[in-house]
């Protein structure tokens, strides 16, 4: 079955005709690079081995630029140095943030469960 539509191009109508394969790829398409877009929404593509400077560390991870600089000040956060900048890791921050992961209420009451079971004691 194909599904036939309608679009407008140049004020020129145009009839498409696909597949609902097709149709639903494009969908899926469409959604994920609304997705990125969204997440990202400069556009700008981080690697994980990349440095990333005081401004797009605070622009990845949605903190101000002074939460940076005291989280570096108190050896909170991973950095390197070079001369008065200060440098992040993506990788490095992105561990840091795996790192505050907070358990669910199901995760603690499995593990309340299995120190019972092990006599009580928490390694």
């Amino acid at each position: 079955m194909e599904i036939k539509t309608q679009i407008m191009e140049n004020n020129i109508p145009q009839i498409v005709v696909m597949t609902p394969t097709e149709l639903e790829n494009l969908i899926q398409s469409s959604v994920r690079k609304a997705l990125a877009e969204q997440s990202n929404p400069q556009g700008r593509q981080f690697q994980s081995h990349e440095y990333l400077s005081i401004e797009e560390a605070s622009e990845y991870l949605h903190v101000p630029k002074n939460t940076l600089y005291n989280y570096c000040h108190n050896n909170v956060l991973v950095y390197h140095k070079r001369g008065k900048k200060n440098y992040f890791l993506k990788s490095d921050l992105d561990e840091w943030m795996a790192s505050g992961r907070k358990k669910s209420a199901k995760e603690m009451e499995q593990d309340a469960m299995l120190r019972l079971q092990k006599g009580g004691k928490k390694k």
